[in-house]
């Protein structure tokens, strides 16, 4: 009798829809794109927890050396990106020879013929290495099998000095996410299609089983099993230098400590979101090379495996947090989880196998301990609510009155019944969590100054939670279009020049008002410039009215003035291709594409054309000089300053009223 109550209290309504629930959460997890983030992390967790010692736990003896094309050597080299001189190639691989290097791998596609001289003097390089291979690309749909790929080889004087010998530098991913699987796929290869890196493994030898399917990268630690040096320093290295090594020639990135930049060639490793750091193609092709060469990359254990361990750990995990109290079921979930975490990445370090555990850890523990804690509290007579504000002090009204990329902005109450304006930013809007903390620097960097100019948008109040993954300020609210809306009940609409323009005669308005406008604008632009702040997203839509006033709103993309600044901006508001946004410059570009529309009517892409009836307007050739001249496509041509720009506007203005005076 006592076995029997024990057995139907072990097995109660709650403890079985806990055990259903969680088997379930784990094979959806496991087996659907929901799950996906959770098996990354899985993956790219293994390598951050044993970063420090992974290579000495994997004993690479293979002497692999990269010599890095990296920013450094473009500029003491004189070269540009995308156009390295062959010749230097050749002198370096005639160095190679000459210090008998085991093996040159190129991750340089040399897929044109130049020079015919130099490339002459190249190819005779390479038929001097012992053992060298070569880069090649592959055109064709990206599908998960091989079959409608084509092979671009390099020109064939490379080929042929290279005894045809090359491999596909192609990762399994796009630029700018993180590798976890050998290319192809389905690994080593299909046909005669292999990674450079197989490629370089088998020409010395290696052996690996071909038949392996979808191998996955075992990393070397934050710094790679391998020596690095910069490209201009391998030239002038000492005889010998090179002696037995596995060379790996190849670019970097320019911008490896700001992951997020695009920039071709360019991949994040399980350690970016801990170091910052990006790196090439190239070390990916290293990584491979070495796994294949040492046998040690990772695999997963069968489906059936996978999918019964999940079955399992569902069933045991929601009957036995079921059973107990909250504090001690929290307690013993964080235990398990930390034990499963500490179980499989031993598991991974030990052995070549590994498995998605945050599946079990971040998916299954926590719906069991959820569904243990519903029980619990269902069966109580008495239950207590506690309602957690997201934003403290401030009274949402109606929904957002707007929306972009990162977040929402709402109209607010504060406590004194102060109309408000509150902008929301969500952390998981953010494919990078640096961009997300991008964000909430400019915040912070311009909220001191927001109130020591009457000119800029005057933020009260930042907040920010963690926990929950967003922050939030609260600013002056603009003028709203309809100044009757709130006894008319409807929604709040900002004044802002976006909405003024249509409103006037021909979408436009008129040269005087142009240039008080821009007055307005640049002396609080002026004085964020000395601050050492730019704005990066000035547009019509993006300048509201307080009080009549002009100011700059979405002022979350404020950040230090840079020429190496993310893509951030507004398409025909940032200057011309190849010239970043980021800069003072690169703001009265964009403000005076912000006159060119509101005087003219037109949109910013049919700068410098003009209406017929402008040109037959006197007053409206001294303000379209300006416009010229802030707009030029080459910054040397532009306004220095805001100061400079701004002496323009007021010398035009004072000529526009001396002319009206006469005419009166």
């Amino acid at each position: 009798m006592k076995g029997g109550a024990a057995s139907k209290k072990f097995f109660t309504k709650s403890a079985l829809a806990g055990a259903g629930l969680a088997t379930l959460c784990g094979l959806l997890l496991w087996g659907t794109p929901l799950g996906q983030a959770w098996e990354d992390a899985s993956y790219d967790y293994l390598f951050r927890f044993v970063s420090g010692s992974a290579t000495k736990q994997f004993a690479v003896t293979n002497q692999v050396m990269l010599v890095l094309m990296d920013e450094d050597s473009y500029l003491r080299l004189g070269q540009q990106r995308g156009a390295w001189d062959r010749a230097l190639h050749a002198q370096l691989l005639n160095k190679l020879a000459d210090d008998q290097a085991g093996l040159v791998v190129f991750d340089v596609f040399f897929e044109l013929e130049m020079n015919a001289l130099t490339d002459h003097a190249l190819a005779e390089a390479m038929r001097r290495q012992s053992r060298l291979v070569l880069l090649a690309d592959v055109t064709g749909p990206c599908v998960p099998r091989l079959q409608g790929f084509n092979v671009v080889r390099p020109q064939k004087i490379f080929l042929e000095a290279s005894s045809n010998l090359f491999g596909v530098g192609k990762a399994s991913v796009q630029t700018l996410q993180t590798p976890r699987r050998h290319w192809p796929v389905y690994a080593p290869g299909e046909g005669d299609i292999h990674s450079l890196g197989w490629a370089a493994a088998d020409r010395i030898g290696a052996r690996f089983d071909h038949s392996a399917d979808q191998q996955w990268l075992r990393y070397y630690g934050a710094n790679g099993a391998w020596d690095t040096i910069s490209y201009h320093l391998a030239l002038s290295n000492a005889p010998g230098y090179f002696r037995d090594k596995i060379v790996f020639i190849g670019n970097c990135p320019k911008t490896i400590n700001d992951p997020g930049v695009p920039e071709e060639d360019k991949y994040l490793t399980p350690y970016t979101r801990g170091n910052g750091k990006a790196v090439g193609g190239m070390e990916i092709m290293a990584t491979t090379f070495l796994n294949l060469v040492n046998g040690d990359w990772l695999r997963r254990p069968p489906a059936w495996v996978e999918a019964t361990l999940l079955a399992v750990t569902g069933v045991l995990l929601g009957l036995g947090l079921g059973q107990l109290k909250p504090l001690a079921g929290f307690l013993i979930a964080a235990g398990i989880s930390l034990t499963v975490m500490l179980a499989f990445v031993s598991w991974s370090y030990y052995t070549n196998y590994w498995f998605p555990w945050l599946v079990i850890a971040g998916g299954q523990v926590p719906c069991a301990l959820a569904s243990a804690l519903v029980g619990v509290w269902a069966s109580r007579t008495a239950t207590v609510t506690v309602v957690q504000e997201r934003f403290p002090g401030y009274t949402t009204t109606g929904e957002p009155f707007g929306e972009g990329a990162y977040g929402k902005v709402w109209l607010v109450r504060n406590a004194t019944g102060q109309w408000q304006a509150l902008k929301e930013v969500q952390q998981a809007k953010f494919q990078d969590h640096s961009a997300f903390e991008r964000e909430f620097r400019g915040i912070k960097s311009y909220k001191p100054l927001s109130n020591q100019h009457l000119g800029l948008l005057h933020i009260d109040h930042v907040n920010r939670n963690d926990q929950q993954g967003y922050f939030y300020y609260v600013m002056e609210l603009g003028d709203p279009l309809d100044s009757e809306w709130e006894r008319k009940g409807e929604p709040y609409q900002p004044r802002d020049l976006a909405k003024v323009c249509p409103q006037g005669e021909g979408r436009r308005l008129a040269p005087g008002e142009c240039i008080r406008l821009a007055i307005g604008l640049l002396e609080p632009l002026e004085f964020l410039h000395k601050q050492g702040l730019v704005h990066r997203d000035i547009k019509p839509s993006n300048i509201v009215f307080v009080n009549g006033r002009p100011k700059l709103a979405d002022v979350g993309l404020v950040r230090n003035a840079s020429a190496d600044a993310t893509w951030v901006g507004t398409d025909f508001y940032m200057p011309p291709h190849p010239e970043r946004p980021g800069t003072a410059c690169a703001d009265l570009y964009a403000l005076g594409k912000v006159l060119y529309t509101i005087s003219t009517g037109s949109e910013p892409i049919s700068f410098p054309a003009l209406p017929t009836r402008l040109v037959q307007q006197p007053e409206f050739f001294r303000l379209n000089e300006i416009i010229c001249k802030a707009c030029q496509p080459a910054a040397a041509d532009r306004f220095a300053t805001a100061g400079e720009m701004l002496a323009a506007l007021r010398e035009a203005q004072g000529e526009l009223e001396n002319a009206t005076t006469k005419r009166i």
